[in-house]
């Protein structure tokens, strides 16, 4: 009950020990005004009320004077439509620039060339053995990022990928995946504050098998306050035939207060207009780079599908890249043998004819 109470006037008491010394220091060395460059803008936690102050944070301490005094911020139950973010000088809502976008209150995580900040990967085994020596071979376990989506482990151990989220409102998770191997287990659920498990019926734990190759969505309602996030994979090997991996991507989290920030679009997607929800695959034969409001076309004898980040070289026709058809008789009795190629994105396509 103390520890909401107890941060906000710490983050207050903090600001005023910083200014005070800032102030201090200014008098004895005469520093220069501060200016937009030297701090940034947080808010304290919220109180009893529902009530939080905008503070000016110095990225240097000390390194000049004069910064703006706290004032009053958002209400905490404050959010910005999809398409814009918080801009904190203002305290204004303010649409996202081409190339980028924004939930509003919401959070999406759909780039995995590494394990996003905030996101946790736990190992362990179910059933150690007498020396401990399962525990060992598990720590090297882990969900691993695969450029577009996280892959799970093939093994044995039990593994956890873990979020935490705070939520000012009632919101949701989904997540797309793949599931296509009843061998392993693969669980999601809910934890609050106190590491008490939320309530969920079993089709909201336990994820539906999906069949290969095909993505399904999962969604699950999310209470105000503190919501730890796990998925979950067991493998279970039989005959030691190694299974198949639970594959993971586009996580969206929706009821957090605010975001101060657009997101880039990632690579090989784009937005167009200012105030954009989100990002769209560039077209084939097109490619673009992070950020970006349009797609670039590929170069001459190059190719790339939907959504590429780059252009490939297009590899020569070869005799498994097309089919022989006949013609009817003509006028003098003959026939023209044609070799039509696959229309491909990969080749150039062409049609040679023969009499």
């Amino acid at each position: 009950m103390w520890e909401p109470v107890w941060a906000s006037w710490f983050s207050r008491c903090l600001v005023l020990i910083i200014s005070a010394h800032t102030s201090a220091v200014s008098s004895e060395g005469d520093l220069r005004p501060c200016d937009k460059t030297d701090y940034y803008y947080q808010y304290t936690e919220c109180d009893g009320t529902g009530s939080r102050w905008r503070v000016a944070i110095p990225h240097n301490p000390g390194s000049c004077s004069d910064l703006p005094p706290p004032t009053r911020g958002t209400d905490c139950s404050f959010s910005c439509l999809a398409g814009k973010f918080l801009e904190m000088s203002t305290q204004q809502c303010t649409p996202c620039v081409a190339g980028s976008y924004s939930l509003g209150s919401g959070l999406r995580f759909d780039q995995w060339d590494a394990i996003p900040a905030g996101f946790t990967s736990l190992a362990s085994f179910l059933d150690a053995g007498p020396n401990g020596e399962d525990i060992q071979a598990c720590n090297s376990s882990s969900w691993t990022p695969q450029g577009v989506y996280l892959e799970s482990n093939r093994d044995e151990c039990t593994v956890s990928l873990v979020y935490a989220v705070h939520l000012e409102k009632q919101g949701s998770v989904s997540f797309t995946y793949q599931y296509p191997d009843n061998n392993i287990f693969f669980e999601f659920y809910v934890q609050n504050e106190q590491c008490q498990e939320m309530a969920q019926t079993d089709d909201q734990k336990w994820i539906k098998v999906t069949n290969n190759g095909e993505w399904d969505t999962h969604t699950v309602s999310l209470k105000s306050g503190t919501n730890i996030l796990y998925w979950r994979t067991t493998g279970i090997l039989v005959g030691g035939k190694m299974v198949k991996p639970v594959l993971l991507r586009n996580i969206q989290i929706e009821g957090v207060a605010y975001t101060s920030e657009c997101f880039p679009c990632r690579p090989g997607w784009f937005s167009p207009n200012p105030g954009s929800s989100s990002c769209e695959p560039c077209p084939s034969n097109t490619y673009s780079v992070k950020g970006a409001s349009s797609c670039t076309s590929c170069p001459e004898h190059h190719y790339s599908h939907e959504g590429w980040a780059e252009c490939k070289v297009r590899p020569p026709c070869s005799e498994k890249d097309y089919f022989q058809i006949h013609t009817a008789c003509d006028s003098e009795g003959k026939v023209s043998r044609t070799r039509t190629f696959h229309v491909s994105s990969t080749l150039t396509p062409f049609t040679l004819t023969r009499t």
